[in-house]
């Protein structure tokens, strides 16, 4: 049962691929059908079946209530992402795109990733770990160059392969050097050496220098605002929220797992990454008019606030780190949503041709609006509340500075969001403007996200719940 949401997506990849390849061309529409059923299926195992503790594999394979939470995180992702996929996939746009490969082939990708972080945030030793983030980074090099028939698309994955692979060989390199002072493969065995050497510390460096390049912290960001802009943007939309949760997974093991006696080390460290990641990616922000390459940098600040939570001790970091990334998972693909429906419908993709939706469509601009904004933390939204739990830690360490600093880049990214709510709501409409139809699927998932949205920030249960479990999973290990 520990193992069922990994099997019954294995599963489902195979599914989704074969029934593509025997399936003809009018019945590929229910490809997508059986992927959701399949992603559907996992997350209600995770959430009713599996144990919130156990392990196989002789304890490589561990389950306990932060990866039980992880899980539903990655799964809820991917989910999300094939709802606001299928019009591309199943060829419901207005504007012909060239280069649509194969929906078996998307979806048996999607559901490769899916396996590696879940894999991932199980692993109980370094072998395990870096090959689930392998399998859990890979599928992505192909899915950002997965459509055949763009220059862009091919440029974009072609420059993710060589990023990813720079980052893969730090990760690699560093996790060898600790494999050679310690003899051990074991997290928990590795820890206990934490800090015996100088180069233990050069391999904590190396390896949190490659998760660096997945979560797009500066300044390992240089790829994502090219990748973002010239991959697919139902991809772009599932790299912004796969990407980072598996780099957060992976510090999770890192810090919280394995670095624990010592993390406090590298309070200051994390602090100014947080500082810098935060500032360049909301002070870039504001001079983009591609409204992907502004979600690139707009996910480069965020980064800067989540690795806030690993500020402070499990206890209060763990619970802040999960509930911003379901915010932020719900916010982030609201907007992206928003941003695939209008360019399957129009081809437009500049922040300026957003001008006069909400006359147009208004509930979608509503939509969009509210997501913007719980990014930029306005209150009551979820995002603000997010906010409030990591920059808390940051305050209970005693770190001042870092709080004004992210107070200030919020009023900053509040700046840069209302350019696209000006364009909305401001200006003036094309001419001949009109309507733009939207399927009803798509327009389900866009209010129920936008609705989320709004409701994980007027009743913050869900970080609660995530706490009192954090609490509880910490006094069994002790």
């Amino acid at each position: 049962m520990l193992m069922l949401p990994e099997v019954i997506v294995t599963v489902g990849a195979l599914a989704v691929l074969v029934l593509d390849l025997l399936a003809g061309e009018g019945r590929r529409r229910f490809v997508a059908p059986t992927a959701l059923c399949f992603l559907l299926g996992a997350l209600l195992a995770t959430i009713l079946a599996v144990p919130h503790t156990g392990a196989l594999l002789g304890g490589q394979f561990a389950m306990d209530a932060v990866a039980w939470w992880f899980k539903i995180l990655f799964l809820l992702s991917g989910l999300i992402v094939v709802l606001i996929s299928r019009d591309l996939l199943d060829g419901r746009v207005t504007v012909r795109v060239r280069g649509i490969g194969s929906p078996g082939e998307y979806y048996t990708l999607l559901f490769a990733t899916l396996v590696g972080m879940m894999c991932l945030i199980s692993a109980s030793d370094i072998v395990t770990l870096y090959v689930s983030l392998e399998l859990a980074t890979i599928p992505l090099f192909a899915l950002a160059a997965w459509r055949r028939g763009s220059t862009q698309s091919g440029e974009a994955g072609l420059k993710y392969v060589i990023v990813g692979a720079l980052a893969s060989a730090l990760i690699l390199y560093g996790l060898g050097i600790l494999y050679g002072l310690t003899g051990q493969v074991n997290l928990a065995a590795i820890g206990k050496w934490a800090g015996q050497s100088p180069a233990f510390h050069l391999a904590a460096a190396l390896v949190l220098a490659g998760v660096g390049f997945k979560l797009t912290i500066v300044p390992f960001h240089m790829w994502a605002a090219d990748v973002y802009q010239g991959a697919p943007t139902p991809v772009t939309a599932y790299l912004s929220v796969a990407s980072k949760s598996a780099g957060l997974a992976f510090l999770f093991q890192f810090f919280f797992r394995m670095m624990d006696p010592t993390a406090g080390q590298w309070t200051d460290l994390i602090a100014l990454l947080a500082a810098i990641t935060m500032t360049l990616g909301n002070l870039v922000a504001i001079v983009q008019n591609n409204i992907k390459r502004f979600m690139a940098f707009s996910a480069i600040s965020q980064a800067g606030y989540l690795i806030m939570g690993f500020l402070g001790s499990a206890p209060e970091g763990i619970p802040a780190i999960v509930f911003y990334m379901v915010v932020y998972i719900v916010s982030n693909l609201t907007v992206f949503a928003c941003i695939i429906w209008y360019a399957n419908e129009t081809g437009r993709e500049e922040i300026p041709e957003y001008r006069g939706l909400s006359r147009t469509n208004p509930l979608l601009a509503l939509a969009m609006m509210v997501a913007l904004f719980s990014l930029a933390g306005i209150p009551p939204l979820s995002g603000f509340v997010g906010k409030f739990f990591l920059f808390s830690i940051a305050s209970k360490a005693g770190l001042h500075w870092l709080v004004a600093l992210a107070a200030v880049n919020s009023t900053v990214s509040l700046y840069y969001y209302l350019r696209i709510v000006r364009q909305m709501y401001i200006e003036p409409t094309f001419e001949n403007a009109r309507p733009l139809p939207i399927t009803r699927p798509l327009a389900v998932t866009v209010g129920v996200l936008a609705v989320g949205t709004v409701l994980l920030g007027i009743i913050p249960t869900l970080y609660e719940t995530i706490h009192s479990q954090t609490i509880g999973w910490l006094a069994m290990i002790k």
